[in-house]
């Protein structure tokens, strides 16, 4: 089998196994707990926090434990919400952890502005139009069907006094997110992106919601309640450790990958087109063939060994196209409905693109309406 939906889940790393069960063996007590197996608990996910701050590059006292990336996007989603009342800016490309969040409000009668992403790039004029006087943003800083990382930072700059959400779920396995790090800015990662398990992610909350004010006895953004996932966070912790010194070379050498699987798919179907624009990072690679359809597409390949996807993993049996796609390109609606998603990880080889394409060649022949491409 060849796995190229790393974009949906990256396999976990040995030392993050060794990590939790090194933990899970040491005693399996609460971290919440005063004893000795508690405070033993508590000191390995102290450090996990501490691995996972370094990494993204923040205090460990702004990280929060949660669940999954849709649940730290959502809480960072409802404390914004709930410290303004003014217009709310946000895309049609955003992950449905996002997207969803945000049209709710606007069926309340909230004010959402909806900023255009031609091809997944963000345009300057635009953006800094619908920036002007908003209270929340709500932006990915890598989008998680196209591959597309648009600049951030100046936009950022453009509305200073905004609570801003960043999903960095795919964005914090390829790409530096210091600099996303403002005064009022939530990020959300997720461990499995990262290589660490499923079942836990890191929320970023900003300074001022961090730390308790003199004064009071409670956190203005407190942990969520109940015992966190330490042995998933520790794994996480371990996993942000790994992920940190390989990325530099790892992230030029998984794009040379995607690029040279660009080239092939080409070569083989001229009339193939890439949905992402010029901000593409690389890792994930999203194509279409007019007139293949993309859940033909899909388990023909499946069939074939190779593990890709129509659109996010969370949408795979409600949606028949991509609607991310289809908000990148509302004039050809097509691309959406034959979309694939290659998402390459930091393990891929140059075997794995050589079987992607052997297999890709031969379902295609298999898929398309009029036999096999001249």
């Amino acid at each position: 089998m060849t796995y190229l939906d790393h974009a949906a889940s990256t396999p976990i790393v040995e030392e993050a196994l060794e990590a939790m069960l090194r933990a899970a063996r040491d005693g399996g007590g609460n971290p919440a707990s005063v004893h000795g197996a508690g405070r033993k608990a508590r000191a390995a996910l102290d450090e996990a926090r501490i691995q996972v701050a370094d990494y993204l590059g923040c205090m460990y006292a702004e990280l929060r434990w949660e669940a999954s990336g849709t649940a730290a996007l959502g809480r960072a989603l409802r404390a914004a919400l709930s410290l303004s009342d003014g217009p709310v800016v946000s895309s049609r490309l955003e992950h449905p952890a996002v997207r969803t969040w945000v049209e709710e409000v606007e069926a309340t009668g909230r004010e959402v502005r909806w900023l255009p992403q031609p091809a997944g790039a963000v345009a300057a004029d635009e953006a800094s139009q619908a920036l002007e006087g908003a209270a929340v943003v709500a932006l990915s800083a890598m989008n998680h069907e196209l591959g597309t990382a648009p600049a951030l930072e100046p936009l950022l700059e453009r509305a200073p006094g905004a609570w801003w959400v960043v999903d960095a779920v795919q964005a914090a396995a390829w790409r530096d997110v210091r600099p996303l790090l403002g005064p009022r800015v939530f990020l959300a990662c997720s461990a499995q992106k990262l290589g660490g398990p499923p079942g836990v992610a890191a929320l970023r909350v900003p300074r001022e919601l961090a730390f308790v004010p003199a004064g009071r006895r409670e956190a203005p953004f407190p942990e969520s309640p109940g015992t966190p996932p330490w042995l998933a966070a520790i794994g996480m912790g371990t996993a942000c450790r790994v992920r940190g010194p390989a990325l530099r070379e790892g992230l030029p050498r998984v794009r040379a990958l995607a690029e040279r699987l660009l080239g092939e798919l080409r070569e083989a179907c001229p009339d193939l087109v890439h949905n992402a624009g010029p901000d593409w990072l690389g890792p994930i690679l999203d194509v279409s063939v007019p007139g293949v359809e993309a859940r033909r597409m899909e388990s023909a390949l499946d069939l074939r060994g190779l593990c890709v996807a129509r659109t996010s993993a969370c949408q795979q049996a409600r949606v028949a196209s991509s609607p991310v796609v289809a908000a990148a390109y509302p004039d050809e609606p097509w691309r959406a409905d034959t979309a694939l998603r290659f998402s390459l990880g930091l393990g891929t080889t140059d075997a794995d693109v050589a079987v992607a394409v052997e297999a890709w060649r031969s379902a295609l022949e298999e898929s398309r309406p009029e036999g096999p491409p001249r």
